[in-house]
Parts: structure tokens; C-alpha cells; sequence
């Protein structure tokens, strides 16, 4: 415990030159009895004092109306002693007006007790200052109203004037408003006996506290009702009623290691105004409340600092009530390490919510939370922030939590409202709505509106571990979203319940990676293997992502937009509606059912095992354009549920180096690869771009559709679909389909299915009669092929452009067992003679056209391109005289891997 000298030092400090310290601490905190009414003719009211061992019977006063005034001239109480108000007539007073007019502060450590008027309010006024110390109580019928103003008005306009008897007024009206005339002083509050461990206080039942400053210090301040105001130094007037709101904030109420508690029998209800408002070595404010229609504790100030201490409000014990509601408006609220500003609720009834309006909300360190465990159909409590800046960070965090009871069945968790110019998160910032009860009823969720926001270093989350899902994240920006550090927006599964979806709406959204890679991600999972008591409480699945937005940016390897699966239940579909959007340098967006990582009790040993979850789909609209450098988008499946299909759809959709948007599946179970699709104006893949589906089990691979209203360029890039699978049960590739008015496959561009043990997939390039495709490799050439190992050689079907431009092309549909098929319809052909055109076909071959050559000018020469041997004249001669001209094939074949030297031999085309 402190010394004893801490305490009066920390009181002549806050008095400063208008409170003078006391001469020794031992008189500043043990003074005797001493209650002296004033005599002079100007201020004497007949007060009159008997004392009787430790009481002291105050009789007398004047009476005006229902009001009863006395006057004293000094007016202290000592330790365990007791002031008693006595009146022949105390059941027809409404108020006992008391003022000190001597200069000197009072000092109340004993009983103030006028419980012989039970109806009346008590009011005392000593504009030099009031210390309470810490046994002191207040027992009084209505409610007590202690002062340290000059001045008290009445009503009809009259005032009563502490100190001196110049306009002073002995009204019959009720009192109405305290007046400051400037130089106001303090009311503290203080220990008597450091010594002691067991921290006293000062007991009410209805108590109001107003002066220039108020300060609580290792003491108690206990009482039913309570109003706390304070006013600064300067000329101010302070209504009464509920509240004791001043227009003009000013003045200080701190609390030092003490307690400021409303409780009672009906609930509690506190009011604090003041200029600033300091919790410090773990003070607290308390209200201990059930529901009403005005808030449990109010507060109004410029400045609400808890550094190390808590704000609150708690339901009734026992109570089948809401708890009571807190409502704070500040201009800033700061919240630091090992402080918090909470509502605690019970399981008999629910939490309130807490209402923070200001200007400036930081939570640096500290806690705002609604916890606790509430009866079915109720919450632990909601949290509503409206603030222009909203700053979390150093481990901030606001959360609604809901625990479990003994295994009842319980409430909800809270939900979570912030309205906000600008929110920002750092340095681990976190706004988090979980459930951590077994026997939930309901999920709680978190909302966001914000002109702007950015989290650096910061995650939103909502969380379930049970049977109900996890609540919604529901964010709308009018400007910038900024995720550019480790952290970012989730919602997770760790029981039966869903994971909460998640909807983003926002100018634009920037997300890159700065330190660590931020993420937007719903995921359903099973905990630590360890940890697993049944694995059949693990079915929840992960939340829809819906992303809508002016221009969205991923970039940044470990950015990521992305649902997931690792339970027995399924990732989230993900739905992005953009004017334009780019991922590049590893960034990516996702959707996964993995494989299960579980422990084999009998060998002690970690097992890794399918699941029976799919992997969501993708949609992405981005409007004017998609451009994708060293970026990925994709699904997957390791499990026995599908890969889910993507959807890409852009006016421009642009796939540059290292870009890659795929769908496949495993080899662990037989979930299969979803379809791909593009559509758009215009499509191009350039420097390495993939477009792909595969399958490594017996299942079909995905199929790949490539629309475009325009153009489809592939250069030096590869549109394909495989199935690797070894088994003998190996499955077929997907088919492809490429539609637009003009395809070019530049060099390096293929277009490809291949199987290793099952049917190549079906590849289409449709165009319109007036159509163009090139196919221009030249040295490196665009290549249309299918493939097979024992399964069934796969099928190209081009159809049906106007001309067909081959100046080095290769187009191969092959397979060990044959059954390939190349049908090839336009209205011209057109070869060139200085680059390798080659068609193999190990099937039938089908072409309608006429030929020409491109290097001799576009005039087409009328030759019939009816049979086979049109296409190969003067390249295979071999093939020309043999007669065969509708079937084409070669020795040796194999998925993709056709041997050049083949070529060569005997038989053989080149």
C-alpha cells in the first residue's frame, strides 16, 4: 500500500494555490468534530448544535416554505463521529440547505445523517472545498447534493450565497442550479488510514458531487444514484436534475486506485460531466444496472482517459433483466494498456451496450468489450462507436465475447457498429465478435462505416467454436480500404457453426504487401489435432466473401483474398464486382478444400486425410479491366468434395508473366477440378501466362471457356487442361472452348488437353464467318493440341472463320488408342511457306477450306481443300502418293510428348 504522505501530497498538487495544503499531513487526514453555525447577525440562520458523545444534533435554521436553511461557519466531522439534522416539523421539509461560510474546506469523515426528514434532498455548499475521507456515509431521505459553488439559485430567480451575505436569498422555491462564480475549488476523496488493506469509502443513496474538480483517490464513492460534475475555475452555472450536464465542460474528475460505484437494489445509475475524465492505478467507474430508457451511466466530457483502470457497467446477479446501457460522449476517448471500457453481463438476463460518441477514439493498448455469458435469445451486450477518427492500435482491441456457463444453454454474442470518418488500425488492432460457448443461441456480428480506412498491422474478425455460426463483417468505405501490413479482415469455423460471410463495399480497395501480407479470408477448421475430442463437431463451413468496389489492387506475395477448408465442411464462394483490378507480385485470390490433418490414436502419429468439403467459386466482374501480372487466381481440392468454378469477367482482361488462373484437384480423393471461364472485349495471355484446369485423380478435369467480344491473344502463354492421375483409373482431361471475332496464338501460345492414362479433353476455337485466326509461331510455334496415353486421342474443332493464317503452327491431336478427331472448317486457309506448318492427327481428319500462301499475297488460289492431300502438298510427299488422304498418323506418340524425331522417319510428315 502507499504511504500515507502520497496521498496529501497528491491532494495539495490538484489543489494547488487555490486549495493550501494543510500545515501537517496528520491534520489534513484525521481532523476532529468540529461544527460551528454561524452567529453574525448577516449570516446566522438560528442553527443550533447539541453534542452527545461522538454526535453532534444540529437543530434550528430558518424555515422558508418547505425549505429549511443553516449556515455554519466551520464544518468538519472526525473519523466514526456522526452529524445528526433534527426538526419538530421533518416530515414537511423537501430540502435541508446547508452552506459554509468561514474560508475553511470541510472535512467529512464520519456520518452525515438526516434521515429524520425521509423525504427531504440534502444539500451542502462550501465554496473553500470539501474532502471526504474514507469512512464517511451520507444517510439522507432524498437525495444528497454536495457543492463547493458560491452560489445556489432557486426556482423563482432568488439565490442563496455561500461565504457571504450580500443578495443572499432564504427562497421557498425549489433549488434549480448551482452557481460558480470563478476560483471554484475541489472535492477529493481520501483514505484516512493507509495502513489498512481493506479500502473504506463514502456511502449514499442518491448523491450529487459538483466543484471544480473531483478526485477519488484509493476510496469508494458508493450510492444508488449519482451525478458527478465538475466545472473548472471558472464563472459557470450548473443545472440540477439528471445529469448535472454543464453547457461549458470544464474541470477534472480523476480517479487514483478508487472506485466510483452506482448500485442498488433497482439498479444503479451514474452521471459524470467534466473537462477531462482520468482512470489511473486501477480505478474504476461501476454501475451495477438493469435495462431503463435512459442509460445506466452517462458520461460527458472533452477528454475520457482510462490508463489503468475500468469503465462499466454488469447486469444484476439474478436478475432476468437486461443489463443497463452505457453512453459516453467525448471529443476524444483514450483507452491505454490495462485500461477498458465494458459492459459485463449475466446469465440471467443479457448485456446493454455501450455508445461511444466522439471525435477522436484511440484505443491504444486498452479494452472495449461487451463479455460475459446471457440467457437464450439475449446478448452479452452490443458496441456502437460513432467517432471522425477511430485509431486502434498496440494491441487495442474492441470485442463482444460470449462465454459458456456450466454447459447451459446461452445467448448470443454482441454485435459490433462503428460509424467513422477515418479507422485505422496498427500494430495488432483488433476488432473481434467470438463465441466460446458450446450451447449458443446466436452469432454476434461487426459493421463498419468509414469515409476511409486502413489496417497496417490489425485484424477484424468474428468467430465461432460451436454449433452457431459465426457473425456477418459487413464494412462499407466511401473512399480508400487500405490493408497494407500482416493481418487484415476474417471470419473462421472452429465447430458446427458457419463461419460469418463477409461483404466489402468501398471506393477502392489497396491491398499490398508491406511488412507480412495482408489478407480477407473466411476459413472453416479443426483445431490443434490434440485438441479434437469428436471429429463430427467439425462441419461448420466458411462464409461467402462479397467484395464490391471502384478499383480493387492484390499485390504482394502472402496478399490474399481467399476462403478455405480444412474440417468436414466447405470453403466459401467468393464474389468480387470491380471497375477495374490488378493482382501482381504473388498476390492471389482462392478457394481451397484441403486435406484434414487428424491424429491416429492407436499409432500416436499424425495422419493427413481427405475431406468430404468442396472448394467455393470465384466471380470476379471487374468491369473495365482484369490485369494480372505474377499473380494467381484459383481453386482447389484435395478432398472428395469439388474444386469450385472461377468466372472471370472484364472489358480487358489482361494475363501477363507469371499470372496463372486455374481449378484442380488431387490425387487424395476423387473431388473434381471446376470449369474456368473468361469473358470479355478483349483477352490476352502474354510472358508465361496460364490459364489451366487439372485433375491427378480419375475424376474429369475442369473444363476452360475463353469469350470474348473482340480479340483473344495467346503469346508465348498456355491455355490447358490435364489429368495426371497414374492410376489405372486414370480420368480425361477437360475440354476447351475459345470463342471470339479474332484469335491469335503468337509464339509460344498453346492451347492444350492431355491425359496420361485417360481421354484427352475436346478443344473448340469458334469464330464467326468473318472471323480471323492466326496461328504465327514462326521458330517457336502456336501450337493446338491434344494428347492421350491408353485413353481415347482427344478432338479439335475449328469453326468457322472466314481464314485461317498458319505461319508456324503446329495442330496435333493424338492418342495411343486412336479415336482422335480434327475437324477444321473456314473459308480460306492460308499457309505460309517460310515458316513449318504442321497437322498431325492420330484419328480422322476433317477440313474444309481452300488453301493459300501468305507469302505470295492475300489473293487465295482456287484449289479445293476437300482432301488431305491439299494440305500437304509439297511438304509430305510420302503421304501424297501413298493414297491415304483423310488419315494421318505416326508411330510414336504419347500426352504432349511427341518425339521430333519421329519426324524423320520413314512414314513420318514434317
Amino acid at each position: 500500500m502507499r504511504p500515507w504522505w502520497i496521498g496529501c501530497a497528491l491532494l495539495a498538487l490538484i489543489a494547488g494555490a487555490a486549495s493550501p495544503a494543510p500545515a501537517t499531513a496528520q491534520e489534513a487526514m484525521a481532523p476532529a468534530t468540529t461544527i460551528t453555525p454561524d452567529t453574525l447577525p448577516a449570516l446566522s440562520t438560528g442553527t443550533t448544535t447539541t453534542t452527545d458523545g461522538v454526535t453532534t444534533t444540529i437543530g434550528g435554521g430558518v424555515r422558508a416554505g418547505d425549505n429549511l436553511f443553516h449556515s455554519f461557519a466551520r464544518f468538519n466531522i472526525g473519523p466514526g463521529d456522526i452529524a445528526r439534522w433534527s426538526a419538530s416539523d421533518a416530515l414537511t421539509i423537501r430540502n435541508v440547505i446547508n452552506r459554509v461560510t468561514g474560508g475553511e474546506q470541510s472535512f467529512i469523515a464520519g456520518t452525515i445523517d438526516a434521515s429524520a426528514m425521509p423525504g427531504a434532498d440534502f444539500y451542502f455548499i462550501n465554496p473553500a472545498g470539501i474532502v471526504f475521507g474514507d469512512g464517511a456515509f451520507v444517510d439522507v431521505g432524498g437525495t444528497a447534493h454536495f457543492s463547493t459553488a458560491q452560489q445556489l439559485g432557486f426556482a423563482d430567480g432568488s439565490v442563496l450565497v455561500s461565504g457571504t451575505a450580500s443578495g443572499s436569498t432564504f427562497s421557498m422555491a425549489e433549488p434549480a442550479r448551482f452557481g460558480f462564480l470563478g476560483n471554484n475549488q475541489p472535492i477529493f476523496t481520501t483514505r484516512l488510514d493507509a495502513s489498512d488493506d481493506f479500502i473504506f469509502g463514502i456511502r449514499a443513496g442518491h448523491l450529487t458531487l459538483s466543484a471544480s474538480d473531483i478526485v477519488v483517490f484509493d476510496t469508494f464513492v458508493t450510492a444508488e444514484r449519482m451525478s458527478v460534475a465538475t466545472v473548472g475555475g471558472g464563472v459557470t452555472d450548473l443545472p440540477l436534475g439528471p445529469g448535472m450536464t454543464s453547457t461549458a465542460l470544464s474541470g477534472s474528475i480523476r480517479i487514483f486506485g478508487g472506485s466510483i460505484l452506482a448500485d442498488g437494489e433497482g439498479g444503479g445509475r451514474l452521471d459524470l460531466a467534466a473537462g477531462e475524465i482520468l482512470l489511473a492505478d486501477r480505478g474504476t467507474i461501476e454501475v451495477l444496472a438493469q435495462q431503463s430508457p435512459s442509460p445506466a451511466l452517462r458520461v460527458v466530457a472533452n477528454r475520457l482517459e482510462v490508463v489503468d483502470g475500468d469503465l462499466r457497467v454488469a447486469s444484476l446477479p439474478g436478475v432476468d433483466e437486461l443489463g443497463g446501457d452505457m453512453r459516453i460522449d467525448a471529443n476524444q476517448i483514450i483507452v491505454r494498456p490495462m485500461g477498458s471500457i465494458s459492459i459485463v453481463s449475466t446469465i440471467e438476463g443479457g448485456g446493454g451496450a455501450i455508445r461511444l460518441n466522439t471525435q477522436h477514439l484511440l484505443v491504444e493498448g486498452g479494452t472495449i468489450e461487451a463479455r460475459g455469458s446471457s440467457a437464450p435469445g439475449r446478448s452479452v451486450g452490443n458496441i456502437h462507436v460513432r467517432a471522425d477518427l477511430v485509431e486502434i492500435v498496440e494491441i487495442g482491441l474492441i470485442s463482444t465475447t460470449l462465454s459458456d456457463f456450466d454447459g447451459q444453454l446461452v445467448g448470443t454474442t454482441g454485435n459490433i457498429v462503428i460509424d467513422a470518418g477515418r479507422l485505422f488500425m496498427d500494430t495488432t488492432g483488433l476488432i473481434l465478435a467470438e463465441n466460446q460457448a458450446p450451447n449458443a443461441s446466436g452469432p454476434g456480428s461487426i459493421t463498419i462505416r468509414a469515409g476511409s480506412m486502413k489496417i497496417t498491422l490489425g485484424r477484424i474478425s468474428t468467430r465461432t467454436e460451436t454449433a452457431t455460426a459465426a457473425g456477418p463483417i459487413d464494412i462499407t468505405v466511401g473512399g480508400l480500404l487500405e490493408l497494407d501490413g500482416f493481418g487484415g479482415i476474417q471470419s473462421i469455423s472452429e465447430g458446427l457453426g458457419d463461419a460469418g460471410a463477409i461483404s466489402i463495399r468501398a471506393g477502392a480497395i489497396r491491398m499490398i504487401n508491406t511488412m507480412g501480407g495482408p489478407t480477407i479470408s473466411s476459413a472453416t477448421r479443426i483445431p490443434r489435432p490434440q485438441e479434437i475430442e469428436d471429429i463430427n463437431d467439425y462441419t461448420g463451413s466458411a462464409g461467402r466473401i462479397l467484395i464490391e468496389t471502384g478499383k480493387l489492387d492484390v499485390i504482394g506475395r502472402g496478399t490474399s483474398i481467399s476462403t478455405s477448408s480444412t474440417s468436414f465442411g466447405n470453403a466459401g464462394d467468393i464474389v468480387i464486382r470491380a471497375d477495374q483490378m490488378t493482382i501482381a507480385d504473388g498476390g492471389s485470390i482462392s478457394s481451397a478444400a484441403l486435406a484434414l490433418n487428424l491424429v491416429d490414436e492407436e499409432r500416436g502419429s499424425f495422419i493427413v486425410t481427405p475431406g468430404p468439403g468442396r472448394a467455393g467459386t470465384i466471380t470476379i466482374d471487374a468491369g473495365q479491366m482484369l490485369a494480372i501480372t505474377e499473380g494467381t487466381i484459383s481453386t482447389a481440392t484435395e478432398g472428395f468434395g469439388d474444386a469450385g468454378a472461377v468466372t472471370l469477367l472484364a472489358e480487358r482482361i489482361m494475363l501477363g508473366q507469371g499470372s496463372r488462373i486455374s481449378s484442380d484437384a488431387s490425387s487424395l480423393a476423387p473431388g473434381q477440378a471446376g470449369t474456368v471461364v473468361l469473358i470479355g472485349r478483349d483477352i490476352a495471355l502474354a510472358d508465361g501466362a496460364q490459364v489451366t484446369t487439372g485433375s491427378q485423380n480419375a475424376t474429369t478435369a475442369g473444363n476452360i471457356v475463353l469469350l470474348a467480344e473482340d480479340s483473344i491473344t495467346v503469346t508465348a502463354s498456355q491455355i490447358a487442361s490435364t489429368n495426371g492421375a497414374m492410376a489405372s483409373t486414370g480420368g480425361a482431361a477437360g475440354k476447351i472452348a475459345v470463342s471470339a471475332p479474332r484469335i491469335t496464338l503468337g509464339p509460344g501460345g498453346t492451347i492444350t488437353t492431355s491425359s496420361m492414362l485417360g481421354a484427352a479433353g475436346q478443344i473448340e476455337l469458334a469464330l464467326p464467318d468473318t472471323g480471323l485466326l492466326r496461328l504465327a509461331g514462326g521458330a517457336n510455334p502456336a501450337v493446338i493440341a491434344t494428347s492421350s496415353g491408353p485413353g481415347t486421342g482427344g478432338r479439335i474443332v475449328i469453326s468457322r472463320p472466314y481464314a485461317l493464317i498458319a505461319d508456324g503452327a503446329r495442330i496435333e491431336a493424338l492418342g495411343q488408342q486412336r479415336g482422335a478427331n480434327v475437324q477444321l472448317a473456314t473459308d480460306f486457309f492460308i499457309r505460309s511457306a517460310d515458316s513449318s506448318n504442321l497437322l498431325l492427327v492420330d484419328g480422322d481428319l476433317v477440313v474444309d477450306s481452300q488453301v493459300g500462301n501468305v507469302s505470295s499475297g492475300i489473293d487465295t488460289p482456287d484449289i479445293s481443300f476437300g482432301d488431305a492431300a491439299g494440305v500437304l502438298a509439297g511438304q509430305c510427299r510420302a503421304a501424297r502418293s501413298s493414297g491415304s488422304v483423310s488419315r494421318l498418323a505416326i508411330d510414336q506418340v504419347g500426352p504432349l510428348a511427341l518425339d521430333p524425331g519421329a519426324l524423320q522417319q520413314p512414314g513420318g510428315c514434317r
